[in-house]
Formats: C-alpha cells, sequence, structure tokens
C-alpha cells in the first residue's frame, strides 16, 4: 500500500493524488486535504484503503445506504457547497476562467425524471462499481434518493414481476407536472417473445409502456401501449414530447436554465444546432427575425415542429438534419447556438463554424474535456464574453456549462 495525499479534483469520479515517492495516481471517494492508504487497481486508479486524515470540514454521511457500491453517484460523500465549490474550481483550471454565474440545484436530491434500471436474474437495479467488482454485477435497489417519491413508488412496485430472461433493462420517465409515468421494456433479440412481451406490458401499472428489441444502444420500437406523449409548460410554452425523445434530467432547474440561455443581444438570422424538442428554441425565437433549428433524432424534429406549431412561432424553421450538414446549407449567420452530446462538436463543424463567422455563439455543454478543446479552436477568432456553470447534476462529478462567445473585431 502507499501513502497518498489527495491534491484536487478530476474530471472524472477520482481525485488526483500524489504518492509518496511523487507518483500521480487517482483514488475515488476522497476528499482534498485528505491523506490515504490506498493500493492499485487498474492504471493509474487506486483503491482507498484507510484514512489517515479526513477532511472532515467538506465530507458528510451520504444520504444513500448504496454509496459507494453503486457508482452513479461519485460525490455524494461531499457536503453539497463543496461539491459546488470543487466543479467552479474545475471549471476554471480546465477552462482558464471563472463562471461569471453558477445555478444550483434548489434540491440535491428527488430532481432526476429519468432513470435506466439494469435486469439480471429476475432483478432490477444499476451495476455495481468496478472498483469494488471488476465485472459489475447488478445491484438491486428499493429506491434511489437522486428520484422523486413517484419513480421510486414504481421502481419498488416492478420488484414483483416475473421479468423474462432476455429482459436486457427497464427506462423509467415521470412528467413531474402531470405526474405521468411512462415505462420502456428493452428485450435481447434472442429468444425474444413478442406474445410474452405484450402480457408483460399490460399488467405493469403506467400511463404508457413501449416495448423495444435489439441490443446496447440500438433498439428498435416495435409496440406501444396506451399514451406515448406527455406535456409540459415553461415560460408560458408548451411542450410535447414522448419518452423517445431528450429531456433535461433536473426538472427543479428547467425554468431558471431557460432564463439562462439566451444571447447578449438580439439578430436577424439564428441557426441552433442539436436542438431537440425545442427546449432552447421557443424561448430563443424572441430574440431573432429568423432562425433555422435541427437535430439528427426525428422523433424530437417532430416534437419540435409540433411545439413551434402549438406556440403559434412563425420565425424559426425546423429540420432533422445532420448539425453539419446544416452548418454548411447556411451562408449568412449572425447567432449560433450549440448544445452538442458529451463528445462536443467534430472537428469539421468547428471548421465550418469559423468559416461562418457568426457575431454571437452560445456554447451549451455537458462535459468540460469537450468543451475546453472546441474553446481552444473557437477562441483563435472569438473571445469569451460571459460563463456560466449549471450544477444539475447534484452528488456526481458532472455539470453543464455554457459559454458566450463574441467575433473579435
Amino acid at each position: 500500500m502507499k501513502i497518498t495525499k489527495i491534491k484536487k479534483p478530476s474530471y472524472g469520479p477520482e481525485f488526483f493524488g500524489l504518492t509518496e515517492n511523487g507518483e500521480e495516481v487517482l483514488i475515488p471517494f476522497t476528499a482534498i486535504g485528505e491523506v490515504w492508504d490506498v493500493k492499485p487497481l487498474k492504471g493509474k486508479v487506486y483503491k482507498p484503503i484507510k484514512p489517515v486524515k479526513l477532511n472532515e470540514r467538506d465530507r458528510r454521511n451520504p444520504p444513500c445506504d448504496y454509496f459507494p457500491l453503486c457508482f452513479n453517484c461519485q460525490w455524494m460523500h461531499l457536503k453539497p457547497q463543496t461539491q459546488t465549490a470543487y466543479k467552479v474550481k474545475l471549471f476554471e483550471e480546465l477552462l482558464g476562467f471563472k463562471p461569471e454565474r453558477v445555478l444550483t440545484s434548489p434540491s440535491e436530491l428527488s430532481y432526476r425524471v429519468r432513470v435506466f434500471l439494469y435486469h439480471g436474474e429476475g432483478k432490477l437495479g444499476f451495476r455495481k462499481s468496478w472498483i469494488f467488482n471488476p465485472s459489475r454485477p447488478l445491484l438491486e435497489i428499493d429506491g434511489c434518493p437522486l428520484l422523486p417519491e413517484s419513480l421510486n413508488q414504481r421502481l419498488t412496485s416492478l420488484r414483483e414481476f416475473k421479468f423474462p430472461g432476455n429482459l436486457w433493462g427497464v427506462e423509467l420517465l415521470l412528467n413531474p407536472q402531470s405526474g405521468e409515468i411512462f415505462t420502456k421494456l428493452l428485450f435481447l433479440k434472442g429468444g425474444f417473445n413478442f406474445t410474452t412481451a405484450v402480457s408483460l406490458a399490460k399488467e405493469i401499472p403506467t400511463d404508457g409502456v413501449g416495448i423495444y428489441v435489439g441490443e446496447y444502444r440500438h433498439w428498435e420500437k416495435i409496440q406501444v401501449l396506451g399514451k406515448w406523449e406527455t406535456k409540459i409548460t415553461l415560460k408560458g410554452y408548451t411542450y410535447r414530447f414522448s419518452p423517445d425523445c431528450f429531456l433535461q434530467p433536473n426538472y427543479l432547474l428547467w425554468e431558471e436554465f431557460l432564463n439562462l440561455v439566451k444571447p447578449l443581444e438580439s439578430h436577424e438570422k439564428a441557426l441552433e444546432l442539436h436542438a431537440g424538442i425545442g427546449f432552447f428554441t421557443l424561448p430563443l425565437s424572441e430574440w431573432t427575425s429568423e432562425m433555422e433549428t435541427s437535430d439528427l433524432n426525428c422523433e424530437s424534429s417532430r416534437y419540435r415542429n409540433l411545439n413551434l406549431k402549438e406556440n403559434k412561432i412563425t420565425n424559426v424553421k425546423s429540420l432533422c438534419l445532420d448539425a453539419l450538414k446544416h452548418a454548411k446549407r447556411v451562408k449568412k449567420l449572425d447567432l449560433l447556438i450549440v448544445d452538442p452530446p458529451r463528445g462536443g462538436l467534430i472537428k469539421p463543424l468547428v471548421q465550418t463554424i469559423l468559416e461562418r463567422k457568426p457575431e454571437e455563439i452560445i456554447y451549451i455543454s455537458c462535459n468540460l474535456l469537450s468543451l475546453k478543446r472546441d474553446l481552444e479552436e473557437l477562441k483563435r477568432f472569438y473571445r469569451v464574453e460571459s460563463s456560466a456553470l449549471v450544477d444539475q447534476f447534484p452528488n456526481t462529478y458532472h455539470t453543464e456549462s455554457v459559454v458566450w462567445l463574441k467575433l473579435k473585431i
């Protein structure tokens, strides 16, 4: 074992530590300033074995019986204000500037509207952390403190069912305004029986059930029972969507997030890429004379079209289109809004943006590392005008960031 002092958080589940011989290692479930006996696990990752010195100022007793066996919450051993402070520190260290604004969740618990549960050996749950078991066996759970009570009640009721062996997992989505809950049943292709799946779906107490067949990340919806559409109202706008659409996970921050994401000034022509169901599109339409939006997910794009029509917004054109193809089609551009997946912007898209040279860019990111990479390219022609950190994933190291960029004169 090695004595290691914890120096700082990484943008990941572990913290950077320094051993007695000067070796930099990664250790989970620790805090800045602590000293631990550790042992090697894999590569630079070490497992904390015995504390030599604890940071009692930043620590607390985790409000979950499954921590740290469940690895969905990596920072639950830290006080909420400490988590936010560490995220601000990471933001500044990685991006080179402090966020001007920090939005924190009104509650660190009961905020998630969607949950995925793995199935195995007749049980539903999360995967155990590889730190405790490299094979990551199933961890059956009674509930999750990040979920609202209604989702936890539904999770408990699902434990009463006998699921077929080829069920890969179950996903639940809650509409916190209507109370509706939708259920996805994901079956592996091998041994799939349609009659058995439909019979199971009919027994589940839910507002709508979708039956999917496929394999990891590639699923085909083959049957829906009950409702498969719902709606929410935010800032006077109505948003319709299906359980197949992406929805910001922390419903407690929906209104504040919408209030945050707006341009520094009004513009003539705007382009929004990765627009989803139009979460930001609807209020952003007030800031521009003409706007085009797109998303590669055609289900989300279909609902974005519906939402524009229902809210009587006529200055926005909506397409189901790849972000790069859309950016190349637009010749004149004043304002650009991007909200890419965790991988960030692909290089050809960054190059196209630099060729189009919009006056202002709003970059919404869920990954500080890809944001750092993309900003390094964009800052050749742009300056950072403002920034914000949205701590919408309490008890995890994840964070949302918004950066406003202006074209250099």
